[in-house]
C-alpha cells in the first residue's frame, strides 16, 4: 500500500535494496544513485555474499546483474529467493536494449522499469 512521504523526507527513504554486481565501478555507481534518493543499499560482489545478506521480507528489491555470473549460479540464487519468499521483488540487470527484466533472462521481454518516483530512480541509476 502506498503511503505518501512525510514532509522533508524522500519517498524512497524507507526502501531497502540488495544490489549484486561483480563489477565494483557499476555497483558503486548504481548504489550511489539509489542512496541519493534515500534508498538503503546493501551491496554484494559475489552471490555467496548476497546469500549471506539476503533474508525473506528484509529487502524491497533484489537487483542482480546476471551478465556477470554463471547462469547456473544466478538461477540457483533466484530460485532460492523465490522458494523462501515467493512475493520477493527481483529485477535482473540484463543490459541493452531492455536493461531490466522482471523475468529470468531466458524469458526476457520488453518491460518499462515502472512508473512514478521509484521508476525514475531506476532509470537514473541505469543511466549512471
Amino acid at each position: 500500500m502506498y503511503r505518501p512521504p512525510l514532509r522533508g523526507r524522500p519517498a524512497l527513504a524507507d526502501k531497502k535494496v540488495l544490489l549484486i554486481d561483480r563489477c565494483h565501478a557499476t555497483r558503486e555507481a548504481r548504489g550511489a544513485v539509489l542512496r541519493s534518493s534515500g534508498v538503503e543499499v546493501h551491496e554484494a560482489e559475489e552471490i555467496p555474499a548476497a546469500r549471506f545478506l539476503w533474508q525473506p521480507d528484509v529487502y524491497d528489491l533484489v537487483m542482480l546483474d546476471v551478465r556477470r555470473y554463471s547462469p547456473a549460479e544466478a538461477l540457483e540464487f533466484y530460485e532460492q529467493i523465490k522458494q523462501a519468499s515467493p512475493r520477493e521483488q527481483v529485477v535482473f540487470l540484463v543490459g541493452p536494449p531492455t536493461y531490466l527484466s522482471l523475468a529470468w533472462p531466458g524469458e526476457v521481454f520488453a518491460e518499462d522499469a515502472s512508473s512514478g518516483q521509484w521508476g525514475a530512480t531506476v532509470r537514473r541509476f541505469l543511466a549512471a
